[in-house]
């Protein structure tokens, strides 16, 4: 932090100057055993502020986490969706985290774009409105547990969106996992993919390092290992992404206007237009499935839509806490590095002296609040174990291509917050952290023989060090 800058801000701004530099007090994780406490707190500078008596941006952050627990309800979510709720799908170990199952198939000759929407809301219902003792209790129905039919399921009789959806997006519950490997991919036929939701928590310090960085990270790697920089155009500038499995996005204004269309359906003020129109003034025991309301999300006198709020509550989530180290921490630490994993997953990056010239507004043209951006998240170190770039993995590859990012290309997983997570790469298919490394292939192949070569022993201490970060 920089004090001249805090002054600069005015009054408020000022009295920040009486807590820089103080330490926060010690928490469960000063210790070496492993525990999730302390994921999905606010950033340190914002807990140290409401120890001052100053809650602005509590109050904020506070709001955005509400919203993004709340569960939609028809006809407003839908017609086509994944879920009712960002938390559910984002919530190990705290909200705003990772989730415990795959919450999205990506099919490789769907040309619609984005995910397969598993439910529908003319699939959902099994009652009407209910009522007990003379007052209506569920006014928009009973839904079928946990959320309706899913259309992936080969025993599910699809309902006329889940038929429309299954055409337009060439899904079968026939299409095996895509295999690069393959002769059969080689010649075009169609698979899917399965992925897990990533965990949001320090996003903001992600979204606030500056393009020219991940061009500089790019550019120090070993040919090998070269990731590539992908760009995307947001908000009328070429940006690079540095979110989703696939770099897909590069704003967290962008990541949660896509995620409430694509996952939720619904529609917002940077993606006002639905899906489908499979359920429009259709009912079904006697429940509205969709109105003519789009945008369903809409910017409020405040220059806010839920989606900006979501993006509040991520841009304030601070980094996963950090466990003391031990011995056997430290020697897995220097392991790391020695057989190359840091080459990808890059230990420290530095966010930008100036990300209130990037980050976009509000969708009501509201400038992100200075002091978050240039008090608490400017120029600062952070350690997220990875580079944020598109890498060949060959066989981990998911088969599905993305813009410029190919079927064996995926991006880096951060590690940071790893001891929080159950399942381990895009589609869960590793449960230990040794497992997930075995999956490794293309440019990851020569880490993973390098930690194979580890004895037992070692490889303990590597995975040690890393349930620290």
């Amino acid at each position: 932090m920089r004090l001249s800058r805090m002054l600069a801000g005015g009054a408020v701004v000022a009295g920040l100057a009486l807590f820089v530099g103080v330490q926060p007090a010690p928490a469960v994780s000063n210790t070496d055993v492993v525990n999730l406490s302390g994921f999905g707190d606010p950033l340190q500078g914002i807990r140290n502020e409401v120890a001052f008596g100053i809650t602005q941006r509590l109050e904020q952050f506070a709001d955005g986490q509400i919203e993004f627990v709340d569960v939609e309800a028809i006809p407003r979510g839908g017609p086509i969706f994944n879920s009712k709720s960002c938390g559910a799908c984002h919530f190990q170990p705290a909200v705003g985290g990772s989730g415990e199952f795959i919450n999205e198939v990506r099919i490789r000759n769907n040309t619609a774009g984005g995910p397969l929407h598993i439910f529908a809301n003319d699939n959902v219902l099994r009652l009407g409105p209910q009522t007990q003792g003379g007052l209506t209790i569920f006014p928009t129905g009973v839904v079928a547990t946990p959320i309706g039919c899913q259309i992936t399921s080969p025993n599910c009789t699809k309902s006329a969106c889940q038929t429309e959806e299954a055409t337009r997006t060439t899904f079968a519950t026939t299409l095996r996992i895509c295999d690069t490997t393959t002769l059969s991919f080689a010649t075009g036929q169609n698979c899917t993919a399965e992925r897990q939701s990533t965990p949001l928590f320090g996003f903001g310090f992600v979204e606030a390092v500056a393009d020219a960085t991940f061009d500089a990270i790019a550019a120090g790697q070993p040919a090998a290992i070269r990731g590539t920089v992908k760009r995307v155009t947001e908000f009328g500038r070429t940006r690079v992404a540095r979110f989703g499995w696939k770099d897909d996005v590069a704003t967290l204004r962008n990541f949660a206007s896509d995620a409430y269309l694509n996952e939720m359906g619904i529609t917002n003020p940077d993606r006002p237009n639905e899906l489908t129109n499979c359920a429009l003034n259709r009912t079904q025991f006697g429940v509205l499935l969709d109105a003519a309301d789009d945008p369903e999300d809409q910017t409020e006198d405040d220059g806010r839509a839920d989606t900006d709020r979501f993006a509040d509550f991520m841009r304030a989530l601070d980094v996963p806490p950090t466990l003391q180290m031990n011995n056997d921490a430290n020697a897995g630490q220097n392991l790391f590095r020695q057989i190359g994993c840091n080459g990808c997953h890059v230990e420290t990056i530095r966010t930008a002296a100036n990300p209130s010239d990037f980050v976009p507004p509000t969708t009501g043209g509201v400038a992100i609040d200075n002091v978050l951006l240039e008090v608490f998240l400017d120029n600062e170190d952070f350690h997220p174990f990875s580079d944020f770039l598109l890498h060949d993995m060959g066989s981990l590859g998911d088969g599905i291509t993305s813009g410029a990012a190919g079927p064996r290309m995926m991006r880096t997983a951060p590690l940071w917050g790893i001891r929080a997570k159950s399942k381990l790469l895009h589609d869960g298919r590793a449960t230990t952290i040794p497992e997930a490394v075995g999956f490794h292939d293309g440019q990851g192949a020569a880490a993973r023989n390098a930690f194979q070569a580890l004895t037992a022993a070692q490889q303990a201490q590597v995975v040690t060090f890393l349930l620290t970060r």
